[in-house]
């Protein structure tokens, strides 16, 4: 396999502004922090965005506050999502209280199954904080339904994307369906610079809370909460380089999905589909899947693949995790993997 890259403009760019960091002796909460949310807030339309050190640390952040300020002690999660996301609950005081199932044609819950987990609580809903997690570089196709529920049943709805920076549903951004959600800027996310992420919210009350509280509320001094949850100004500056090469990056992983399509479509092979009228991906994953027989009998001659989007459920089982499989797809990917990949694929039918 490999290595993950990234934009030469991206590189070039970091090392032209690096020895200004050092000049300028703002090692943190300087000019680069206040880029990234200046071009989160015009990219995403949102009136706040709050870089953070990581996609769970802003998570942890919000749910926090929701718990201390406004008494939302209880989660609901989604089975297919990653095992740090119930570590997060706990770590922010709240409780777990349970699991919504999710479908293998999305990886993700339908708006039934967020009905049927909300109706399976025994809490009071005014208690209740769902955290919906956008899978495999698409929006949830029931987010705005989902959120529309919320709203009518008073829960707040919170958006993990640290798989979605760049994805759209019906020209709205991920994270901006709900009541706030995080991006992540990890090494093997769509978008990486190796670490970071950004919180982004329309409710301008949420936003300065978290602002103050990833540094600890040592100017106003009113909250009990808080962390150091702040990017330094050098990882910063490269999540900015990163950013500025959204489109480019996507655009490169577009073409590998291509011609994986055009395989998949050939052979009959299920695939999440990422580009439609009404909603473009990012291509994080490239996710083939079965109904009907796990992924290792349908394509047995797959071999060059990367992890599945998880190997594993939350709750209660499911197929998910052995009837799926991810397509090798990141930046400057070797033109040798992916057509190893579709020859595999070839002979698996």
């Amino acid at each position: 396999m490999g290595m993950i890259k990234l934009p030469q403009g991206s590189v070039s760019f970091f090392k032209e502004n690096l020895d200004d960091i050092f000049n300028s002796g703002n090692l943190a909460e300087g000019k680069w922090n206040k880029e990234i949310s200046t071009f989160i807030n015009s990219h995403c339309n949102v009136s706040c965005s709050v870089p953070t050190s990581s996609n769970g640390s802003g998570l942890v952040a919000l749910m926090m506050i929701y718990k201390t300020y406004y008494n939302r002690m209880n989660v609901l999660i989604q089975s297919n999502t990653m095992y740090g996301v119930k570590t997060m609950v706990y770590t922010s005081g709240c409780n777990l209280s349970g699991y919504i199932d999710c479908s293998l044609e999305t990886l993700m819950p339908s708006i039934e199954q967020v009905r049927k987990a909300v109706e399976q609580f025994k809490g009071d809903k005014k208690s209740l904080m769902i955290l919906l997690s956008h899978i495999g570089g698409i929006i949830n196709p029931d987010i705005e339904k989902i959120a529309e529920f919320c709203r009518s049943e008073n829960i707040i709805l919170l958006e993990d994307c640290a798989h979605s920076y760049g994805a759209t549903l019906n020209g709205k951004h991920s994270g901006t369906f709900g009541d706030g959600g995080a991006f992540s800027f990890y090494a093997t996310k769509s978008i990486p610079a190796g670490e970071g992420g950004v919180v982004i919210t329309k409710n301008n009350e949420i936003g300065e809370l978290v602002k103050r509280f990833i540094i600890y509320d040592r100017f106003e001094q009113k909250m009990n909460i808080g962390s150091n949850n702040r990017p330094s100004e050098i990882q910063a500056l490269l999540i900015y380089s990163v950013l500025m090469n959204t489109e480019e990056i996507i655009e490169n992983k577009k073409h590998i999905a291509e011609q994986y399509i055009k395989a998949c479509e050939e052979l009959g092979i299920p695939y999440i589909k990422q580009i439609s009228a009404f909603s473009s991906g990012n291509y994080y994953k490239f996710i083939v899947y079965n109904d009907d027989k796990p992924i290792l009998e349908f394509l047995p001659k797959l071999k060059t693949k990367t992890s599945a989007v998880y190997d594993y459920t939350l709750g209660s089982k499911n197929k998910i995790a052995s009837h799926h499989a991810c397509l090798p797809i990141w930046y400057g990917q070797e033109n040798e993997i992916t057509k190893k990949v579709i020859k595999e694929l070839y002979e698996s039918k």
